[in-house]
Parts: C-alpha cells; sequence; structure tokens
C-alpha cells in the first residue's frame, strides 16, 4: 500500500490494472470463440449423415452396432425391445422400397450414404430413432436420456454427462437423435482457458515490472527537481534557480514555475531586508544627527529656566536661536523619512508626473527665498512626463536647485535645463561658486560642503537615491559658469530601483 502513495507506484499499477483488463477480455473472447466454434464442429459433424438415410439404415439393422429379433429389436444398452417399423401409407414395408435412387444401402453393414465411408460414428458419438417417446432402434445410447421434443440441437445431461445431440423428423414420421459427448469440446476449452490464464498473468506480472521502471525512468526529471529544492531549502539561497533543460514539457514548465516563485520570493526577501536595512540606518541616522540640535536646545531652554532675569534681547536671541534648533531638527527628521521611504521604495505610489511643472514651481519658491540670486530655466518643448514618486522627484529638485543657490557667488546665478535624452529625460543645474573638490563624496550621506551652513547633509544623498530609484543616475561635472553643474538623468517608465547602465556620466 506505501507504494501507491508514490506518482511510480500508481502509474505502475494504473498501466499494470489496465492491461489485465484488457488481457482478460482478449481471453474471455479467444475461449468463448474457441468453444463456440468446437461446438460447432460438434454441431457440423453431428448434421454430417443424411438423416432418412442414417434412420432407415438403423431401423434396419444395417448399423453394425445395431441389434434387431424377429418382429422385435433391442437396444444394445438398454436391452429394451422395439418393434420393427410399421407398414403403412407412405412408408414402405421391405427394406429399400420407394428407396429414391442412391438412398438405399447395399448389404447389412453397409455404411449408408453421407457417413464419409464409416460403418461407425466417432467414439462418444450414439444414434437412436424413435417413434412418439419410444425408442425403437439405438446404437450406443446412454440410459436415461430424456426424449427430444422439437427438431434442432439441444444440450441435455443423462448419467452424469453433457450431450449435445441434434434432432430431426424423417420423412417417414420417425424422430432420429444424433448425439455426442460434450467432454471432449469442454476439455479442448478448459485446456485453453488454462493456457489463455497462464499467459495473461505472466503477461500482467512482465507489464507491472516494466511499468514500474519505465515510470521511475519518466519521474528521475522530477527527483532531480526534489533535490534541487531540498537544497534551496536547506542552504535558504533564493538565488538558485532550477535547469530547464530537460526536454521534457512537464518537467522544464515544473522548473519555470519554481523559478519564478523563488524569483518572488528573492525579490520579497529583498525588499523586507531593504525596508529592515531602511529603518536601521534611519534610526542611526537619527540618532548620530539629531544629537547636536537636540543638545543645542536643551542647552537655550535650560539657560532659560537657570537665569529668569536675562534681559529682554538676551531672552529673544536665546529663542530665536532655539527656534532655528528646532526648525533644523525637523528639517533632519524629514530628510531622513525621504530616505528611509526611498531606501523602501518597492512600496512607493507612483504616477504619471510632468517634471517641467516640478521645476517651474521649485524655480518660483528658489526666488522668494534667494531675490538675489538670478535663476534660468531652459527647458525643451516636448514633452517631459515620467512615472515616477512625485514626493521624491520633488525633493530631488529642489534640493539641486537649493543647493546650487547657497554655493553659488552672492547674488550670482543658477541655470537650469531640461531635456530628453536617451530615451528619459535629463535635468542639469549649474552654479557660479567655488565647484566640488571631492565630487563622489558629495553625495554620500551627511557629507557637508565648505559653505554648508545650515544644510543637513542628507540634500544630495538624496537626490542620488531619488535619481536611482527613478531608474537613472545623478553626478557632478564642471560648469561653464565656473561652478559645478549637477546632473541626473531619469528613465521615462523604470520600475522601482532599475538604474541603467548608459547612464553613469554626462
Amino acid at each position: 500500500m506505501r507504494a501507491l502513495r508514490s506518482i511510480r507506484g500508481r502509474v505502475a499499477a494504473l498501466a499494470t490494472l489496465a492491461v489485465a483488463v484488457v488481457l482478460t477480455g482478449v481471453g474471455t473472447v479467444v475461449v468463448t470463440t474457441f468453444a463456440e466454434r468446437e461446438r460447432d464442429r460438434l454441431d457440423e459433424r453431428l448434421a454430417e449423415p443424411s438423416p432418412r438415410a442414417l434412420g432407415r439404415a438403423l431401423a434396419e439393422g444395417r448399423l453394425p452396432s445395431a441389434r434387431r429379433g424377429g418382429r422385435r429389436g433391442r437396444s444394445e444398452r438398454s436391452g429394451r425391445s422395439f418393434p420393427p417399423p410399421r407398414a403403412g401409407p407412405g412408408r414402405p414395408s421391405r427394406p429399400g422400397a420407394d428407396e429414391p435412387p442412391g438412398s438405399g444401402f447395399g448389404p447389412p453393414g453397409t455404411p449408408p450414404p453421407g457417413l464419409g465411408g464409416r460403418a461407425l460414428r466417432p467414439e462418444g458419438e450414439f444414434v437412436r430413432l424413435l417413434q412418439g417417446e419410444q425408442t425403437v432402434a439405438a446404437v450406443d445410447a446412454p440410459e436415461g436420456l430424456p426424449p427430444p421434443l422439437r427438431d434442432g440441437f439441444r444440450t441435455v445431461e443423462a448419467g452424469g454427462t453433457t450431450y449435445r445431440t441434434l434432432t430431426r423428423t424423417t420423412p417417414d414420421g420417425d424422430v432420429l437423435e444424433v448425439g455426442g459427448e460434450l467432454a471432449g469440446v469442454s476439455e479442448r476449452v478448459g485446456g485453453l482457458r488454462a493456457r489463455v490464464i497462464v499467459v495473461s498473468g505472466v503477461g500482467v506480472a512482465v507489464v507491472g515490472a516494466l511499468s514500474w521502471w519505465l515510470a521511475g525512468l519518466a519521474l528521475r526529471p522530477f527527483g532531480g527537481l526534489r533535490t534541487a529544492v531540498a537544497r534551496v531549502s536547506t542552504t535558504r539561497d533564493l538565488s538558485t534557480r532550477l535547469p530547464a533543460e530537460s526536454r521534457l514539457e512537464e518537467v522544464d514548465a515544473l522548473s519555470e514555475s519554481v523559478n519564478a516563485m523563488l524569483a518572488r520570493l528573492e525579490s520579497s526577501s529583498a525588499e523586507t531586508e531593504q525596508a529592515l536595512e531602511a529603518t536601521r540606518r534611519f534610526a542611526a541616522d537619527a540618532g548620530h544627527e539629531l544629537r547636536t540640535p537636540m543638545t543645542a536646545l536643551r542647552a537655550n531652554l535650560g539657560s532659560l529656566l537657570r537665569n529668569p532675569r536675562l534681559g529682554s534681547d538676551e531672552r529673544q536671541a536665546v529663542l530665536s536661536e532655539a527656534e532655528a534648533e528646532a526648525e533644523r531638527t525637523v528639517r533632519l527628521l524629514e530628510a531622513l523619512q525621504t530616505l528611509a521611504r526611498g531606501d523602501a521604495g518597492a512600496s512607493l505610489p507612483r504616477e504619471e508626473i510632468e517634471l517641467a511643472d516640478l521645476v517651474d514651481a521649485a524655480l518660483e519658491r528658489a526666488r522668494r527665498r534667494h531675490p538675489e540670486t538670478t535663476f534660468a530655466l531652459h527647458a525643451s518643448e516636448e514633452s517631459t512626463a515620467l512615472e515616477g514618486w512625485p514626493d521624491g522627484l520633488q525633493v530631488l529638485v529642489e534640493n539641486l536647485i537649493e543647493n546650487a543657490a547657497r554655493h553659488g557667488r552672492p547674488g550670482g546665478r543658477v541655470e537650469v535645463e531640461l531635456e530628453r535624452a536617451e530615451g528619459g529625460l535629463r535635468l542639469a543645474v549649474d552654479d557660479d561658486g567655488p565647484g566640488v573638490p571631492e565630487r563622489e563624496r558629495i553625495f554620500e550621506r551627511f557629507v557637508r560642503g565648505e559653505q554648508a551652513g545650515e544644510g543637513s547633509g542628507l540634500g544630495l544623498a538624496l537626490v542620488r537615491q531619488q535619481a536611482r530609484l527613478h531608474g537613472g543616475e545623478a553626478w557632478v561635472a564642471d560648469s561653464e559658469l565656473g561652478g559645478a553643474r549637477f546632473l541626473v538623468r531619469l528613465a521615462r517608465g523604470a520600475s522601482n530601483g532599475e538604474a541603467q547602465s548608459s547612464v553613469v556620466g554626462p
């Protein structure tokens, strides 16, 4: 029963059962057909002699096994007397009278026509002649044989033996019954049945063994898949992929399905790990960066509490400094929150955005914050729409423009360019400041330039993060204005975190 719990066992069992059913059906048909054919052969043999000639020969004692005495005959087996055939209309009173040419017989003992030259019927066969229900002559007829009820073939038992008989009424009105034992037929049919059973049994056993072997051979690739999946489960390496090269449609389809599942699990695991890492970094960065403003804020508030008699000017200065530190803390928390959301970018909502509108709005706000700086926009007339996270793109644009305004010359100039390039969008922001000596480190978190002032050190880190989150990259070059030129390339429809290899530099 344990074998039936496996696919191999079930396939072998079903194949064996199907073959057994087929062999049983074929064997039954063969045995039945053979039995019918043997019975038909017996029927044909029983019907060989002419009923009239055979009956006349039997009545006149011409069959060697028949006995007659005076006017009464006696059955060889039963010993019963029987009268000779009666004369009457249509019935001759002497042998051979009114016989058609060729239907008479020679001297006693001569076989009648139709017996093929045989004086006796084959062993196990008998002949008897009846008038009404009385047997008037018989050759080897068994005891206790019931009289026939109608002409034709019948199967009857007498003395524990089964006989097949043919009954016909002769033109003289007598009833002739010819019969033979079915034992020979039964023996031949039984022998054939035994051979069919043996052959079928051997065939079923061979098919069962062959089915078991072939099923194991066919299922061997699935064993390889099971081993590979078990290895993945043991090592927990979700980057493992199952080979789909068996050239078997079902096995390759299963391998592809398992690989797709592993890819989804790997992606989900990576997103979970990314979110956890973002949470850890947020906690670490917040703890590190909030220490300074919170310390300053606590010192200012403590000074107010310890010196209740401070003058109004001194009190106002302390409150202003505390307010500035509080604002810095809020900005820092907002930047950290944006960074954390960007690190877990897979869950960010995305929609189609016209980047030129974001740039226009950011420039308007920058002009109000830095009225002494000149801002210029050079935008393409083509559509600058892309699919992205609105808050992240707004942070990217505002941080670039704010960084250029802070690090440019007082009363200087900031130029912004926006155009379509290489299947995406390119945003460039130029300033006329001193430039950036450490170009790569400037995009690291909490790295501040020499003129950072009150910056959090996260602005450009946010720029690069959002650029990569939108399938692009950010880098810095020299500007024709004499300062730095920050460039960002964005993909118009890239998935989360799909950085393109073509966007690695100007």
